[in-house]
């Protein structure tokens, strides 16, 4: 099995803001021959009352939008597989890497190059893989409605609840029995974002996918 030809990515609605159209542009560009699957805010609810009705309760428990964002995402991964990108990922040259079960690129490495964080802004999956499982399994043993949001602090909490510190301590705890996902270097999909002509023309020749822009937009309820 390979990771499916399609692509997925979610906003709240069809009114993009003019960042996010570009990069949804150059994805399509760049993959003429993957299917692409855009999602709304109705879009999910009603996918997840429809296709997971055993987590819809749970699921509506999570206490901001964002982390309704994330885990959906882990979702898609699990029942259909494909490349899942946010709204503000840029990518640069074609997605290739199909013969992997898995790919979740590092976000961040220590002194040696080690992962210390994976990023949740991109990744690609066959479908129906247990990791994926492990991740929506936790809104039963994960009380996220006790966590509060007032404070920059407590939104970094967030990243610890469904985000990139999410993903890299659930993929630490699935590598010490299974070892077939693909954990790429930070240079691969995660290069420090500058907005640099001759800085990004580099990154594409040097076989980089792509760069997330962080526009960040749910550190300010705006999704």
């Amino acid at each position: 099995m390979t990771i499916p030809k399609i692509i997925h990515q979610t906003y709240k609605n069809h009114n993009l803001p003019g960042t996010y159209k570009m990069c949804q542009t150059e994805i399509k560009r760049l993959h003429p021959d993957f299917e692409y699957r855009f999602y709304t805010d109705e879009d999910m609810d009603r996918l997840m009352k429809t296709e997971f009705p055993e987590y819809y309760d749970k699921f509506n428990e999570l206490p901001r939008m964002i982390m309704k964002i994330d885990m959906f995402r882990y979702f898609l991964m699990y029942k259909y597989g494909g490349l899942y990108t946010d709204m503000d990922y840029l990518m640069f040259n074609n997605f290739d890497m199909l013969n992997e079960k898995v790919v979740i690129p590092c976000n961040r490495e220590d002194e040696n190059g080690e992962p210390i964080c994976l990023g949740n802004c991109i990744f690609a999956s066959q479908p129906n893989h247990p990791y994926w499982k492990s991740l929506m399994d936790t809104l039963f043993t994960i009380d996220r409605t006790k966590l509060d949001y007032n404070t920059d602090k407590n939104i970094d909490g967030n990243v610890l609840g469904t985000g990139p510190l999410f993903v890299f301590a659930m993929w630490k705890r699935y590598s010490k029995i299974n070892d077939d996902i693909c954990v790429s270097k930070r240079s691969l999909f995660h290069p420090p974002t500058k907005n640099n002509n001759q800085y990004i023309e580099g990154l594409k020749k040097d076989g980089c996918y792509g760069m997330h822009i962080c526009t960040g937009l749910w550190r300010n309820n705006k999704l």
